[in-house]
């Protein structure tokens, strides 16, 4: 598996990193860690030739632009620094992993963005930014970015609040079922980690209040409970402690609420879901328990 892990030294992808470990990744894995230096000098030109009469007008001069040229390039020689480093402590601390630390200029999430679609790994990690009035944790705008527009899967990275850095208990994972395709996804990526013995997995199917009176609703009923059973024995045959969690309501609220209440190191959703159990829709479903859970969250394509 291959997983790039946007890295920017802040306490996010900090939290970001100890959260690997919960993560079931396997020996197998190969990482790169990736920090981005906004790098302001790739915005002017190498001459003025380059610049319109009008424009040069209002452009910088050029010893302006030789001492920006300048900050970038000492900000880049320290990002590049501080990056390897801590990818030499990731390669001690996953020692079956191959492990590498890259620094680039540019801005921020185009750039992981530009990485990831020549790189192409199977899973980006980063770290959530920021916090609104009610101290809730909320996504940043680059984090934002890379969860609606990647390619791959998405790992939102948090610290669980219930374990110490040291703690190897049993992992809880809730996955967001509600028999599509895509959350057959999360199950099927859930299924071929590695995960501590004990771990336990539960299902959580959230059914809106529109959809339960649709005339239709008990033919659907019985397909999603038809594909949660298959599911419940996927993860079973992996080892995987199984429990399952119908509620009716909206799905947002209740897969962060189980989330909580259980005690849950992550929770697994696909990118999309259903027609008449809710939408796991970007920008819906999956955006808003990205930024507002706990634990990590994980979107899976």
């Amino acid at each position: 598996m291959k997983i790039l892990i946007a890295y920017d030294g802040s306490e996010c992808s900090e939290s970001a990193l100890r959260d690997l470990k919960n993560a079931g990744f396997r020996d197998e894995t190969e990482a790169l860690l990736l920090t981005v230096t906004d790098d302001w000098s790739l915005m002017f030109a190498e001459s003025d030739s380059a610049i319109g009469a009008e424009a040069l007008s209002g452009y910088p001069t050029p010893d302006a632009i030789s001492r920006i040229r300048e900050r970038s390039k000492i900000a880049f020689a320290q990002s590049e620094k501080l990056v390897k480093s801590v990818a030499e402590q990731l390669q001690k601390e996953f020692p079956a992993w191959k492990v590498r630390g890259e620094a680039e200029p540019g801005f921020d999430h185009w750039s992981i963005l530009e990485k990831a679609d020549k790189w192409k790994p199977d899973l980006i990690v980063v770290g959530s930014h920021g916090r609104n009035i009610l101290g809730r944790i909320v996504l940043g705008s680059s984090s934002l970015k890379i969860l609606t527009e990647a390619k791959c899967s998405v790992r939102i990275g948090r610290a669980s609040p219930g374990r110490t850095a040291d703690d190897d208990s049993p992992q809880r994972i809730v996955i967001g079922f509600d028999g599509s395709k895509n959350s057959q996804l999360a199950v099927d990526e859930v299924a071929r980690r590695i995960w501590r013995g004990e771990s336990s997995v539960r299902l959580v199917t959230a059914i809106e209040l529109a959809a339960a009176t649709s005339p239709s609703f008990e033919k659907d009923l019985i397909e999603i409970e038809e594909a949660k059973g298959k599911a419940v024995k996927q993860l079973e045959a992996v080892g995987l402690h199984v429990s399952t969690h119908v509620q009716t309501g909206d799905p947002k609220k209740i897969l962060i609420e189980e989330a909580e209440s259980w005690g849950a190191d992550s929770i697994f959703i696909g990118a999309r879901g259903h027609g008449l159990i809710e939408r796991i829709l970007l920008g819906s479903v999956s955006y808003s328990v990205a930024a507002r859970a706990e634990c990590s969250v994980e979107v899976v394509r």
